[in-house]
């Protein structure tokens, strides 16, 4: 048993190193990822389905929040949390007023799979989004050195990833647009959204980085591009 511990505790010091984590965020990543892994599974299985689909709220707040905590944490930058705040109630509202007037993202509204929603758009919608817009500014930063450039650079990986997600979002019923049509506007307009809230982001230097942040969007593009695959 010794000679066990003793290994398993050698893998962790390795892997908490590598990632440059500490053990409690190596232990959140493994649940990160295995979150979204079974995740894929659970929607696969009409058994759970159904609970499945009333627990997406809940689901995503176990795993954003603690990826906030983590990278308060370690920063220790309280201009971060105002940047998140402005973030969240920003991209907020700017969803309250696309589908109110389909006039920014297109003409599409919210189904009832997230269903803790205000003003027919769920709330913790905006928080998945302040946390993919951190993510691509985080993997923008660690290949360009020009903060301006990773703005335009995250902005653009944000309709990327849209564009990935959206065809499934709209199988489970996350969302659906007018026709059945996804609007180029809409990839282009959250470009725009990510580009707008990631300049201050980048050029005010806020202290944001952690290895959870591209661990999360990464998890969660598996997540969606697997179940891509069924649908």
């Amino acid at each position: 048993m010794a000679e066990l511990a003793s290994k398993i505790n050698r893998r962790l010091e390795y892997w908490t190193t590598r990632l440059e984590l500490s053990q409690a965020e190596l232990f959140f990543a493994v649940f990160l990822v295995f979150s979204f892994l079974s995740g894929v599974q659970a929607h696969l299985m009409p058994a759970v389905y159904p609970l499945t689909t009333q627990i997406t709220d809940f689901l995503l707040l176990v795993v954003c929040l603690p990826i906030l905590y983590f990278i308060h944490q370690k920063h220790q930058d309280f201009r971060l949390l105002w940047w998140v705040a402005v973030t969240y109630w920003g991209t907020f509202f700017i969803e309250v007023a696309g589908v109110a007037t389909g006039r920014i993202f297109g003409v599409y509204h919210y189904g009832a799979t997230m269903w803790i929603q205000w003003l027919d758009v769920p709330l913790v919608i905006a928080l998945n989004w302040t946390l993919l817009i951190l993510a691509t500014n985080d993997l923008a930063a660690r290949f360009l050195s020009s903060p301006l450039l990773a703005a335009v650079v995250a902005s653009a990986l944000i309709a990327l990833y849209d564009l990935c997600i959206e065809p499934v979002a709209v199988a489970l019923d996350y969302w659906q647009w007018a026709g059945g049509i996804i609007p180029t506007q809409n990839y282009i307009a959250w470009s725009l959204v990510a580009l707008f809230f990631s300049i201050p982001l980048q050029l005010l230097q806020i202290r944001f980085r952690h290895p959870l942040l591209p661990i999360y969007a990464g998890a969660q593009l598996v997540f969606f591009l697997l179940l891509l695959l069924f649908f």
